[in-house]
């Protein structure tokens, strides 16, 4: 139920984003294209070196580039690097680069940028540093010339590869000129700043409410595609109304993908506006800490997943379909078919409850949820309701999103359990394993289970070891059975991705990789188009 200062909060954020939009899209002197694009969690991170989120790569894929990107179909294809090689022992990677690329400033990007900014990657050793630190050495990253980079990895490593759209060039003259003697890496001046060669450069930047962004007229892949978004305005609100008020006037160009059921078919009604509904790689999971009270316990955990109402969450609060354990389906080759998805029994619950080392005790669970989402609120209720018909008290404790990240770094603090959407950070299946079940993964808001095994750790290693893609599929197939018998997660759902859209924007297709499909030169402004 809304309240008085609930909706007096949506009035004030509503006259915040209408401040911002700027009037209709479209309608400046110019003809600019400017629109508005929802978020609902706060821009926590612009560095490309220490992004981890949602709404981070959505900032990094607009405003640099990798050596080289992902297909809609997930391959990795060509980007700053125009081709590869990879020698016969498979540990040394040789990239021929563009000779057309500049910067956001004019300079142009040679293989010693990317030296740099690779080098950079692992100094500072934060977000997307985990997939290569301990394979790659910075003095094994090297420029023979200024379109050759070559990287030679310790050992053989089968999602290196996979790894490159993440490595991405940074100004290595504009940077070091802003750093400061005690940040070589300056990361204050790119904690703030556009400082790569990507279609958009940073215009404005309030972490805690909003960020602009600018197309690049001089970008080397050009602008050809029909009429590009001139400037994209990112509003940070997690009020349904706000959106459906950005919408009526007109001035929503893209809605985030948490709201409410109601929103995208209100929305959708309107005139003007379309729904966009797309697959997912990955899921939404109640993340299970492993080493806490009371989901140290096994039986415990699996009484959670068989407390969980699948059907009501994924047919009315968060629509989408079946998860079959830890990894999507839409990797198929690597997918286990022979695990079964989660199913509500809570006579099946009281068994495994009856079975814990806290059977007959008074048991009370914390669950955290990001507290702007309304569904994870939604499911909150939904399993409260069912854990109390099994002798559960759910605690429920929505937290803001920067607040659940600073949680998952220490075992102690991380909740019991906790909701959240998970999905593949590079186009692997070893992204959905090693960023949330290994050991040397722990202490990220992706791997709140704190699993910690070692028979796991080193079947991921054993995975990542072997460039023989059937014998990887082998361990990753084992892999799912052995966790799905851990239960360190309820996977709940495999949601429809949905956005509500202007019906002028053009171009959205769906990429499994995080943030990667809402690369705003993708996208063309056409009003005339269906």
């Amino acid at each position: 139920m809304r309240t008085v200062l609930s909706t007096r909060l949506a009035l004030l954020a509503l006259g915040t984003a209408l401040s911002l939009a700027g009037g209709p899209q479209a309608a400046s002197a110019a003809d600019k294209v400017s629109t508005v694009v929802n978020v609902q969690q706060i821009f926590s991170s612009l560095d490309p070196a220490k992004v981890t989120d949602y709404t981070g790569y959505m900032a990094i894929v607009n405003m640099y580039d990798g050596l080289t990107t992902v297909s809609p179909s997930g391959e990795i294809v060509p980007h700053l690097a125009r081709s590869w090689d990879v020698s016969a022992d498979g540990l040394t990677y040789t990239f021929h680069l563009r000779d057309d690329v500049k910067f956001q400033d004019g300079t142009p990007v040679k293989a010693t940028d990317m030296v740099w900014s690779i080098q950079r990657l692992l100094g500072i050793n934060k977000g997307p540093s985990n997939l290569i630190v301990g394979v790659l050495k910075p003095e094994n990253v090297t420029a023979p010339d200024e379109k050759t980079l070559v990287l030679k990895i310790d050992r053989q490593f089968s999602p290196f590869l996979a790894a490159t759209p993440l490595m991405m060039a940074l100004n290595k003259t504009l940077i070091t000129a802003n750093a400061k003697a005690d940040d070589k890496w300056g990361e204050a001046y790119v904690g703030e700043h556009s400082a790569g060669s990507g279609p958009y450069k940073l215009v404005s930047y309030n972490r805690s409410a909003d960020m602009v962004i600018a197309r690049n007229a001089d970008y080397f892949l050009g602008w050809t595609k029909g009429t590009p978004i001139d400037e994209v305005r990112f509003v940070q609100t997690s009020d349904d109304a706000t959106v459906k008020a950005l919408a009526e006037k007109g001035e929503l160009g893209l809605s985030s993908h948490g709201l409410g059921n109601d929103t995208y078919e209100s929305i959708g009604k309107m005139a003007g506006y379309k729904l966009i509904q797309t697959r997912t790689s990955g899921g939404f999971v109640i993340k299970l800490n492993t080493k806490v009270y009371p989901t140290d316990d096994v039986h415990v955990r699996r009484a959670i997943a068989y407390a969980t109402d699948y059907k009501t969450i994924q047919e009315i609060i968060y629509p989408g379909t079946d998860m079959q354990g830890p990894l999507s389906t839409a990797f198929k080759e690597a997918h286990n078919g022979d695990i079964l998805p989660g199913v509500f029994d809570l006579e099946k619950a009281k068994e495994e409850l009856a079975k814990s080392k806290y059977a007959g005790q008074k048991i009370t669970l914390v669950n955290s949820y990001v507290a702007s989402l309304a569904f994870e609120a939604e499911v909150a209720l939904l399993l409260q309701a069912n854990l109390e018909q099994i002798g559960i008290t759910l605690d429920i404790k929505p937290e803001p999103w920067n607040r659940i990240v600073e949680l998952s770094s220490k075992v102690d603090t991380t909740p019991a359990s906790t909701q959240v959407n998970i999905s593949p950070t590079y186009p692997s299946p070893d992204s959905m394993f090693y960023n949330q079940y290994h050991s040397k993964a722990a202490g990220t808001w992706m791997s709140m289970e704190w699993l910690q095994n070692p028979e796991i750790d080193a079947l991921i290693d054993k995975s990542r070891g072997t460039t023989d893609v059937a014998e990887q599929n082998a361990v990753y197939k084992e892999l799912q059975a052995k966790i799905v018998d851990l239960q360190p997660d309820v996977w709940a759902v495999a949601p429809n991705r949905r956005y509500a859209a202007n019906k002028c924007l053009q171009g959205y297709k769906f990429i499994p990789m995080q943030s990667w499909d809402l690369n705003f030169s993708n996208f063309t402004w056409d009003c005339k188009a269906n």
